[in-house]
């Protein structure tokens, strides 16, 4: 097979998909990629891609055509041709009106990181975690003119552990689109694979921006731990402020057995059996493991000296 694939992306998810597909035999007629940020309806701002990969040297090595994405009529005029007969979605963040899908003679389909009809819609993975689940997965659908509303083609499965973060996530979603395509690809190339329709309520997530990261101190122990491993790296990570410094919270754990402490939300606390710095929540203490400013520099033994200050609620 030659030039039978156009594959739409720009994260390390795309990256992965892009490898399986050369695995399975099936050439790439070229990645139409997003760049380290962009433009999208729901942001007045650009948003910037965090999961964003280096294509260009990936694409040259194995002489792949990259294109970078202003419109679907521009990408249309590479290929002037004729599109290749598949198109799928890999680490992409726009809808593709019906009028492009069509284009493709084996249809177009797409990677989403829940098993759908759960989390339809944006930041799956983060509000996997947010949310409490004890598993999600990557589903492989047909892209149609709802949000993620399309037949299914397969779906992988995997455990989310109770201490997950949002980058072991990542990577486990990395994994399953690489199973996926080369699970379900060749069929999907030869015209022969058979969709269902998503079972089940369906449920949404709506998008995310990084100011949704910021801590409100007043919340339970558990809701900020699970924030602070859904937002963090490669995202913009958990935030809040002391005094006029911003500190980002990278890691941090429900000290057992909980000391009892009564203090106001955000305060922190040095204790004599803690090592670390804590600080006091809705409904007890959260441990800081990690923090950083804004620079990166490590903020461990400032909240220690700071012991009886306030963060910002």
């Amino acid at each position: 097979m030659s030039d039978n694939l156009l594959l739409l992306g720009g994260t390390d998810v795309t990256l992965a998909v892009a490898e399986a597909a050369m695995g399975c035999g099936v050439a790439l007629a070229g990645i139409v990629a997003v760049g380290e940020s962009f433009s999208i309806s729901y942001s007045e701002t650009r948003i910037k891609n965090a999961r964003s990969v280096d294509l260009q040297d990936w694409t040259q090595r194995h002489g792949v055509p990259l294109i970078p994405f202003t419109t679907y009529d521009d990408v249309l005029t590479h290929f002037s041709g004729g599109v290749p007969p598949l198109c799928v979605v890999a680490g992409w963040y726009h809808m593709v009106p019906r009028r492009v899908r069509e284009l493709f003679a084996r249809g177009c389909y797409g990677f989403h990181a829940s098993l759908l009809p759960q989390l339809r819609g944006g930041a799956p993975l983060n509000w996997a975690i947010l949310s409490g689940m004890a598993e999600t997965g990557v589903t492989l659908f047909e892209m149609a003119d709802g949000v993620d509303d399309g037949l299914v083609f397969g779906q992988e499965r995997f455990r989310i552990g109770p201490r997950a973060t949002i980058a072991e996530l990542a990577a486990e979603a990395r994994r399953a689109c690489a199973t996926l395509t080369q699970r379900h690809l060749p069929a999907l190339m030869a015209g022969t694979a058979q969709g269902t329709a998503q079972e089940g309520v369906p449920s949404y997530g709506l998008q995310r921006i990084p100011e949704d990261g910021a801590i409100n101190w007043s919340a339970g122990a558990v809701t900020i731990d699970r924030m602070v491993r859904a937002v963090g790296r490669p995202y913009p990570g958990a935030f809040t402020r002391l005094g006029d410094t911003a500190i980002r919270i990278w890691a941090a754990d429900i000290p057992m057995p909980q000391p009892q402490v009564f203090g106001a939300p955000g305060q922190i606390t040095k204790l004599r059996e803690i090592a670390e710095p804590c600080v006091v929540t809705g409904d007890g203490l959260l441990r800081i493991v990690e923090a950083s400013d804004e620079a990166g520099s490590d903020q461990l033994d400032n909240l220690l000296r700071s012991a009886h200050k306030r963060f910002d609620s």
